[in-house]
């Protein structure tokens, strides 16, 4: 299993996505973003995403642990525009390789017990600002204005405080605005060469 985080807009779903393409079918990849617990009601100026309790944790170390015993699994479906979780879930069947990939992948000592490998995914906050406001107005429906507030008062303290620590954690740090193909190259260098 390896582990994937870095600040929103890093990049991470980018290399998550380029590794998986690299190494072939043996990957599964699991988003954390699909673990977001159900918002559905609340307006999406009280919903407070960027904190580690906004995830079901608890449910994605127990679907984590049934991949590692080679089990497949019913991982949840989020829609971002509704901040709710749709009713069925999608069938994942566990690959040699599991990415899990978002902001907390480093986060529980949990998740962390089973990763055999941990990647820091390092951006600018302007760089990640400016992917942000650019995703939340195409993929999630949102106003500019609200992005930006988002971002300055919840996204990057909560960042800070939750996700850079996590750093330290890392078998390998990497740069977000570094082309993904070099970035790829070397986190297969550090998983001992595979898929080169």
């Amino acid at each position: 299993m390896i582990g994937i985080t870095g600040p929103s807009c890093s990049g991470k779903s980018t290399l998550a996505l380029a590794l998986a393409a690299r190494l072939g079918d043996v990957v599964t990849l699991l988003p954390l973003d699909a673990y977001y617990r159900d918002f559905a009601g609340v307006s999406h100026h009280d919903i407070e995403v960027d904190v580690p309790e906004a995830i079901d944790h608890e449910l994605l170390i127990e679907q984590l642990r049934d991949l590692a015993r080679g089990e497949a699994i019913e991982r949840p479906v989020y829609d971002f525009t509704t901040h709710s979780r749709a009713a069925q879930g999608e069938l994942v069947t566990p690959g040699e390789v599991v990415l899990v990939e978002g902001l907390f992948a480093l986060y529980w000592p949990e998740v962390r017990a089973l990763l055999t490998t941990s990647v820091f995914v390092n951006a600018p906050r302007e760089v990640c600002l400016t992917r942000r406001v650019a995703r939340d107005k195409r993929e999630r429906g949102r106003d500019e204005a609200s992005i930006l507030h988002q971002f300055t008062h919840k996204v990057w303290p909560n960042y800070e405080r939750y996700v850079l620590p996590a750093r330290g954690l890392a078998t390998l740090v990497v740069s977000g605005v570094d082309p993904v193909d070099e970035v790829v190259a070397r986190v297969v260098a550090a998983l001992g060469g595979r898929g080169s």
